[in-house]
């Protein structure tokens, strides 16, 4: 059998507003545009996998409200399996984005359903050995731990993506195979401010390894991303990585999803860890030549072994 690319997490409706300036404090500003899209760091990495030529799978909750059918059948349509998409009596997650001309965007999480991903459904995704298990923050910290837990008791190996940062257990972080983060998140891991530039960033990813997993990728928006190997053979590796432009930018929103949906595919084709890395770079910067999230992500080219 081969490996898949599982992805237990959240699965939101993105409610997002063009504006040509982001609006101060009091401020009323009128829209340039409305949309109403699939979104949610789970959904939107699971979209992302699939893209790039994975068996990606999901594992999460709608609601039984009038988005979580259209969100379902939105996410099948990216070519994710969506069997273990379960629906819940209450509200299906929103997020509420703003996207000004510039590109950068604010992001507000509304959890609904996304709240009672727990361990009995992660035990029912029945993991196994090569699989590639992505996790992000946008689901209860129990659901995380349990999925951690299973991936490693499976042989799987393990993505977190440590967006929004929560307090996580010393021993789940541990445990888990690859951290990914964006440079003010690996601040805020670390208990300090976020690294000024690459060589700092370097020593912040060096550190986060030092709290168990073997691999880290710190992403750094335009000055591209640094990538910490623990793992490799002979000494650790770090390096640096440039950013791809591959056009103008449109909306950053999921770009980083994108990057993380991308990296867990190279990896379960069999690429490793270097390769998998330039990937997802690849994924994130063809993710901002559009609007949207998931929505974005026919850009994403299928990875060539």
């Amino acid at each position: 059998m081969s490996a898949r690319v599982v992805v237990i997490g959240s699965i939101n409706q993105d409610v997002t507003v063009t504006v040509d300036r982001f609006p101060e404090p009091g401020e009323t500003l009128y829209t340039r545009s409305l949309s109403y899209r699939l979104g949610g760091k789970g959904a939107n990495q699971a979209a992302a996998a699939a893209h790039a030529g994975a068996d990606a799978r999901f594992v999460g909750r709608v609601g039984s409200d009038a988005a979580g059918p259209a969100l379902r059948e939105e996410l099948a349509g990216h070519g994710v399996d969506v069997t273990g998409l379960l629906v819940d009596e209450g509200t299906t997650g929103s997020a509420f984005i703003t996207v000004a001309a510039s590109g950068e965007n604010t992001i507000l999480i509304d959890a609904g359903a996304n709240g009672r991903v727990a361990a009995e459904q992660v035990d029912a995704a029945a993991l196994r050995a090569g699989d590639v298990v992505v996790l992000q923050g946008e689901i209860p910290a129990a659901g995380n731990a349990a999925a951690i837990a299973s991936a490693r008791a499976a042989g799987a190996t393990t993505i977190l993506n440590l967006a929004p940062v929560y307090d996580i257990d010393a021993e789940d972080l541990a445990a888990v195979d690859i951290l990914v983060v964006n440079e003010t998140e690996a601040g805020l891991v670390l208990g300090r401010s976020a690294p000024r530039d690459t060589a700092e960033a370097l020593d912040v990813a060096a550190q986060l390894a030092g709290r168990g997993p073997r691999r880290v990728l710190i992403t750094l928006g335009g000055a591209g991303a640094v990538r910490y190997d623990a793992a490799s053979a002979g000494e650790p590796q770090g390096a640096h990585v440039e950013a791809i432009s591959a056009g103008p930018v449109v909306d950053t929103t999921g770009a980083g999803d994108a990057s993380v949906g991308a990296l867990a595919a190279a990896l379960a084709l069999g690429l490793d860890f270097e390769r998998a890395v330039s990937e997802a770079m690849r994924a994130g910067s063809a993710a901002v030549l559009s609007p949207g999230a998931a929505a974005s992500y026919g850009a994403i080219k299928p990875i060539r072994l």
